[in-house]
């Protein structure tokens, strides 16, 4: 028998022995982060239906509320919901939360308002940003990559957790959102020149909240960081280290038959 048979074999077992306690239930909170996470979205985005697939199959039914990423932190912290997602591990909420196995990656970097020519009888306007690069590969040095653009404004989300040299860079001038829709709103009104914000965050904002602007919102490459996402489950809630198990296994499963590509592929990953 092979390992992946093996592994799979016990992963079945395991499943099938919570699946046999009858049905339970998983509180989870979420953001607005389409398309990852969305109360607008078929299935509620692509990470909601994975979680919602992998804990069918160890026979939890899962209930997804969405609220302002700060507060459903906060709320999940004292125990308020069973967990939250798509979150990043972070060290500093380890003592809170028990993360699963990663789902998938997230591509976070800066976006920046390029310089758009409007054509007009006396030779044309130039209307949008400045044309900003890197002049330092953020993968090699990101802190020298953040110090080289030190002289524009940043446009962050309150609560959100970036990289660590970004987080930690006193040197720049950070300006808050409250959210990524309202931080490329910052961006689009020349109100700061770079905006830190998931890839796909950003495009699928551009395609549905801004589509007059399209072409002048670019991703600056490459990202500063690949980031994992998580669910992360409240410690401060019952069995935490179980319903984090039962994810984990569905999740397995779900990459291992094929329907976790699926997914991907339908939500345009």
């Amino acid at each position: 028998m092979t390992s992946r048979i093996l592994v799979s074999v016990i992963i079945s077992l395991f499943i099938a022995v919570h699946a046999f306690a009858g049905e339970r239930q998983m509180n989870l909170l979420s953001l607005e982060w389409e398309p990852y996470s969305g109360s607008q979205m078929s299935k509620n985005g692509f990470v909601s239906s994975v979680i919602i697939q992998a804990y069918k199959k160890a026979g939890y039914k899962v209930d997804i509320t969405f609220k302002p990423w700060k507060y459903a932190l906060e709320i999940a912290k004292k125990g308020g919901a069973d967990g939250v997602f798509p979150a990043y591990h972070v060290a500093e909420r380890e003592a809170s939360f028990i993360f699963s196995d990663e789902i998938c990656k997230s591509p976070l970097g800066l976006c920046k308002r390029r310089k758009i020519i409007h054509p007009s009888p006396g030779g044309g306007v130039v209307k949008g940003g400045v044309n900003i690069e890197f002049m330092t590969d953020p993968r090699i040095d990101q802190v020298r990559a953040l110090m080289d653009l030190k002289s524009y404004k940043f446009g962050v989300v309150k609560g959100y957790a970036n990289t660590q040299e970004f987080d930690a860079a006193n040197f720049l001038v950070k300006v808050q959102a409250l959210s990524d829709e309202a931080n490329i709103g910052q961006l689009l009104g020349d109100k700061v020149q770079l905006i830190v914000i998931d890839k796909y965050v950003a495009r699928n904002i551009m395609i549905r909240k801004f589509p007059w602007f399209a072409g002048e919102v670019e991703f600056m490459h490459p990202a500063l960081s690949l980031k994992g996402l998580y669910l992360a489950v409240s410690r401060n809630v019952k069995n935490p280290e179980e319903k984090i198990q039962a994810f984990n296994a569905g999740l397995q499963i779900l990459k291992q038959d094929g329907v976790f590509a699926t997914l991907m592929q339908q939500y345009g990953f």
